[in-house]
């Protein structure tokens, strides 16, 4: 296994398994920047702390734990705003189960998208622009972007359903003691799934850890709610590509699998394309799915019919030459990314 990928698997550890593994205190920068490149730099930092072993990353820690607290301010302003309108909306892919500094935060819309942009422009959020699914807003208080969405995709392509995830929305305590409308554990962790696989085409070990966390919290009903989800939302393909990820490199280090992953695992299935890949590199992440991943699992969304819709519209919108390119490039772009 790739050093780096096991000293962060090592560090931050597992819910589900216990391990005597010990940091290299030497290569501590390094893991680091791994642990940045992978989405998860306030998490390595704080599984250091607990161990004893933050040595010279004392300053970095000091710093994130700053920010982390004035995002966790940025997520009680929001809910104080939408909710004094009686908005409904819950925060998706952003409140990590477990301590995490998010880049920006994002918000999906059950009500009227304009209305609840009126509503952030009236509170002093500023407007930075607007997409065909999301508008985006600064704080300038936190420094951190939010984004509305009407629908979650990615362009014009709708990849989840919002009328399916209605009544998945729940109260999510924080350690701080505050309380924020959220998805629920199932609803958030499929969404953090298709957003991985369809929109960013990379897997990074936040999402491994996001996995074993939720899954943490999910009990047998949770479960199939899950599975549920999956094939109302299409996203079959998608679910069995990630989770396989996710089991690999847990067995891997552990020489063992969660109950409650190994089941999802028996129930999707397995995909032996992008296992043996990840297996190939190193267990190097982040890792890039293969293009007949991301493109099995576009497919499989045409069986959805406001996907089907979505990507009617977005193939007009290519025909456009202006149009067409300028996707092009940003595609181009997105395949060259070292991480997202």
């Amino acid at each position: 296994m790739n050093p780096l990928t096991q000293t962060i698997l090592g560090t931050v550890g597992s819910p589900f398994a216990s391990s005597d593994y010990r940091s290299d205190i030497e290569s501590l920068t390094e893991s680091y920047r791994y642990a940045a490149l992978n989405r998860i730099p306030f998490l390595f930092l704080c599984s250091l702390k607990k161990r004893r072993e933050l040595a010279i990353l004392q300053n970095e820690y000091d710093l994130l734990s700053r920010r982390y607290n004035h995002i966790q301010g940025a997520f009680f302003k929001i809910t104080e705003v939408l909710d004094r309108s009686h908005i409904r909306y819950a925060f998706f892919k952003s409140l990590r189960p477990y301590e995490e500094v998010t880049v920006d935060i994002d918000v999906l819309l059950f009500d009227s998208a304009i209305g609840a942009a009126q509503v952030m422009h009236k509170a002093g959020y500023e407007l930075l622009g607007a997409g065909p699914l999301s508008t985006t807003f600064r704080d300038p208080e936190a420094n951190i972007n939010i984004d509305l969405y009407e629908e979650i995709g990615v362009s014009h392509i709708i990849y989840m359903d919002k009328e399916k995830l209605k009544e998945r929305v729940e109260n999510r305590p924080t350690p701080q003691g505050l309380v924020f409308h959220s998805l629920s554990p199932e609803a958030d962790l499929l969404s953090v799934i298709a957003h991985s696989v369809i929109k960013e085409q990379m897997y990074v070990l936040s999402e491994y850890f996001t996995t074993l966390h939720y899954l943490t919290r999910m009990n047998n009903e949770s479960i199939s709610i899950f599975l549920s989800l999956v094939d109302e939302c299409k996203l079959h393909s998608v679910a069995k590509v990630h989770l396989g990820i996710t089991a690999l490199l847990h067995s891997n280090f552990y020489d063992k699998l969660p109950k409650s992953l190994a089941s999802l695992v028996r129930s999707l299935g397995q995909s032996g394309l992008e296992s043996a890949l990840v297996a190939d590199s190193g267990f190097k992440m982040p890792h890039k799915y293969h293009p007949t991943t991301v493109i099995r699992g576009l497919i499989e969304k045409f069986g959805e019919g406001k996907a089907r819709r979505s990507f009617g519209k977005q193939l007009l919108i290519m025909l456009n030459p202006d149009s067409g390119l300028s996707i092009m490039g940003n595609v181009l772009s997105h395949v060259q990314r070292q991480t997202y």
